[in-house]
């Protein structure tokens, strides 16, 4: 696999114009801790022995939404890096703490240290770690081809796992992380869904469905749900993980699409409805019938489960440009994501914490990646210029 690793220096980083906008501008000037932690942000800053690790941190910190780091804030993050691993630790008297961190490499130390540092000085907002559990695919034009990519949450180890120079897209891991599934004509001239690794050839998993197809979602158990137009309509399908034995689960006469699991893989959430005005349902994994998920918007569509919070389901709505919301299928509240720009987002995906998403991020004709907090709206870039025009994202979360 092809690796474009991005450099940990910041002057370099800024000399080659690869770090995101937003991070360049991440840490601001101190500002009060009371008026910031009543509105649920902790201003703080980071002090590291080590520069390389100190700025991954700093950019994990300042992309979460409960953290504004600021360059003289009395909670101190220190981190002590010894080889592969760290000491970080906080002496403010709220926030108190010190955890020994041990790690893989540089980068898996970074966000193991992240997590740390959320987890420690968010005790009483009961914040979950974020980033070490949540490795991310994607689609970039990178090549002047759709491929399938990888990356983590702070960008710094990214890598190409598709190099079919074709059309590539709708990438979706499987339940271990181990490989992705995704769409491409290139072998046929049909659409078919494959597995790959990214070592070797791509494997197919569904090359005897014919018509539009749409992305393979793993369940808990490895099986797939996706949706094609074999039939005319396009429906819902499920099959085994090999890809064998494929049924219609839901078939409406209007578009059926975008099914994702429920974390216990007893249901599925998906889009229905005529096109342009598509409506987000709930059925059993088995089929049956659909149970509408009143929004009110009349356009909501790319449903997903959150894997954490398994009462909550994010979803894409309209209203003038695209935006997300999170609805709660137990109270049946429907929260829009905090709009802090004119920016459009669409196919969210849930990370490891189960508050924050990745999302295509979009203006005008460019689009790219980005981590968005589900309560507060903070968005930050993830993608960089370099890599072109990026969508599509999916989200594994490591389950302990």
């Amino acid at each position: 696999m092809k690796f474009i690793r991005r450099s940990l220096g910041l002057l370099s980083l800024l000399a080659m114009g690869l770090l995101p906008a937003s991070a360049q501008n991440r840490v601001v000037v101190n500002d009060s801790i009371d008026a910031l932690m009543k509105q649920g942000i902790m201003p703080v800053t980071v002090v590291s022995d080590d520069a390389a690790v100190g700025e991954l941190v700093t950019f994990a910190l300042s992309a979460h939404g409960a953290f504004s780091v600021r360059t003289n804030s009395s909670v101190r993050v220190t981190i002590g890096r010894t080889g592969t691993t760290a000491v970080v630790a906080c002496d403010h008297p709220s926030f108190a703490f010190q955890t020994t961190i041990e790690a893989r490499d540089q980068d898996d130390l970074a966000l193991r240290v992240a997590d740390a540092a959320v987890v420690g000085l968010g005790r009483a907002w009961k914040l979950k770690p974020l980033f070490a559990a949540t490795k991310i695919a994607f689609v970039s034009k990178f090549t002047g081809n759709q491929e399938i990519y990888t990356t983590n949450l702070v960008h710094s180890k990214t890598s190409r796992v598709t190099n079919l120079r074709n059309t590539s897209h709708s990438p979706r891991w499987n339940p271990d992380g181990t490989r992705l599934t995704f769409i491409t004509s290139a072998m046929t001239g049909f659409p078919e869904i494959f597995s790959t690794n990214g070592i070797g050839n791509p494997r197919g998993v569904v090359t005897n469905v014919r018509g539009a197809l749409g992305a393979a979602s793993s369940g808990p158990d490895g099986r797939l749900a996706f949706a094609s137009s074999n039939r005319g309509n396009m429906d819902v399908y499920v099959a085994s993980a090999d890809g064998s034995g494929a049924r219609v689960v839901v078939a409406t006469p209007d578009v059926d699409a975008d099914p994702s699991w429920s974390p216990d893989g007893s249901r599925l959430v998906l889009t229905s409805g005529p096109t342009g005005r598509p409506g987000i349902y709930v059925c059993s994994a088995a089929g049956g019938g659909l149970n509408r998920l009143s929004t009110g918007y009349g356009y909501s569509a790319e449903p997903r489960w959150n894997p954490v919070e398994t009462s909550l389901i994010a979803f894409t709505f309209q209203s003038g440009g695209l935006h997300l919301a999170v609805a709660d299928i137990q109270s049946g509240a429907i929260t829009p994501v905090p709009a802090t720009s004119a920016m459009s987002f669409s196919h969210s995906s849930w990370c490891a914490d189960g508050r924050h998403v990745v999302a295509t991020q979009s203006l005008n004709s460019q689009s790219w990646i980005a981590i968005i907090d589900t309560k507060t709206g903070k968005a930050t870039r993830l993608s960089d210029s370099k890599l072109g025009e990026c969508s599509q994202p999916d989200c594994y979360v490591r389950r302990n």
